[in-house]
């Protein structure tokens, strides 16, 4: 009897080492299948949760109308008697407060309104407010700052602040009035009583053919001087074709393509874009439609101004973190998406409550 034979062990089951290697590249391959499904199913319950924000946001606006009979303006003036200098106001989100379940931090601000210097003020509209912050957007991490990821259409041209007169779109952000500590003038009266926003019978094209809100980004929360970060970051001081364009309320193809080639050139970058939804300055609490949603080029204007964004003229589109499209709601409180590739002329008319052309969203 072979006794080598009597001792050996039975073999044991197992993976070979090329078996091995052939689940895991099979694990890999599923993994990375798996993925992208994951994400696309994940962006895609925070885009409905951000139509859903914005619908608040039209409800609340209406409920404040039905009150009011009038929207509210974008630019709410602190008391007479106060030494804020005369740019500072609160945007319209501070009067839609109250409907957002926001009735505390809204009595702060009333109280701010009365304080002799502003900087309550800015404390208060730095702070974080889940109604204006989209889930979609990862731009700013500073906890110091409040995310503003909705925004007003102020109209279908290149203007950044305009008064009611001038303004083409849903709300204006014309002030009233100056501090005489610091300019002179005749104190101001509260903007409520002095520059109410529109009625609705002001949109004259009609409330469902009419932009009323957005998407915009937050920055990256650096001051002038910021990194060139797209799309995040904005370009400050431009060089100025701005005011060469002569139908400032519609851009035409080429004056499209001016403004972007002058901000693709610019070199001086701000951070503080939608990051402080009280704030009345464009990219703060509103967006012009002058060029399409997620231009292929930086949002940016053509001057330096200390806060979002008090200039002159700039190019503001509504931008998102959603692929290929923008969350818009209509001034009729209905909440749709538009294209990127949306004919520029089409988005302008929408943002134009009354050049009289009745357009609908493609």
């Amino acid at each position: 009897m072979n006794s080598h034979a009597s001792r050996r062990s039975p073999r044991t089951a197992g993976f070979t080492l090329v078996e091995l290697l052939v689940v895991i590249a099979i694990i890999g391959t599923l993994v990375g299948l798996l993925l992208p499904a994951v994400q696309a199913a994940r962006e895609t319950a925070r885009r409905s949760a951000c139509q859903n924000k914005l619908k608040q946001l039209g409800l609340a606006m209406h409920n404040y109308m039905s009150a009011k009979e009038t929207f509210p303006s974008n630019s709410w003036a602190p008391k007479a008697g106060t030494t804020w200098y005369t740019w500072e106001h609160f945007s319209a989100q501070y009067a839609l407060l109250p409907m957002l379940e926001e009735t505390a931090l809204y009595q702060k601000c009333v109280i701010a309104m009365s304080a002799t210097s502003s900087g309550t003020m800015y404390t208060l509209v730095r702070g974080k407010v889940a109604a204006f912050s989209c889930p979609s957007d990862v731009g700013l991490n500073d906890p110091n700052w409040g995310p503003s990821n909705y925004a007003w259409c102020i109209g279908s041209g290149i203007y950044t602040m305009p008064s009611r007169d001038s303004a083409t779109g849903f709300i204006h952000s014309e002030g009233r009035g100056t501090n005489s500590d610091n300019s002179g003038g005749s104190p101001r009266t509260e903007q409520n009583s002095s520059w109410p926003g529109y009625a609705p019978s002001d949109f004259r094209d009609g409330m469902g053919s009419t932009i009323m809100a957005s998407e915009i980004l937050a920055g990256d929360g650096s001051g002038s001087g910021a990194v060139a970060k797209f799309p995040q970051n904005i370009v400050l001081g431009a060089s100025d074709v701005f005011s060469a364009i002569t139908t400032k309320d519609f851009p035409t193809a080429a004056n499209i393509t001016s403004m972007g080639t002058a901000l693709q050139a610019g070199t001086t970058w701000h951070g503080q874009a939608g990051r402080q939804w009280g704030w009345r300055g464009c990219y703060s609490s509103t967006f012009n439609a002058c060029v399409p949603p997620n231009w292929e080029f930086p949002s940016g204007g053509n001057s330096s101004p200390g806060q979002m964004y008090d200039g002159g003229y700039g190019a503001f589109p509504p931008r998102s973190r959603h692929p290929g499209v923008v969350n818009t709601a209509m001034v009729d409180g209905s909440v749709t998406t538009i294209a990127d590739a949306i004919d520029p002329l089409t988005f302008q008319q929408l943002a134009n409550r009354k050049d009289g052309v009745k357009v609908s969203v493609p």
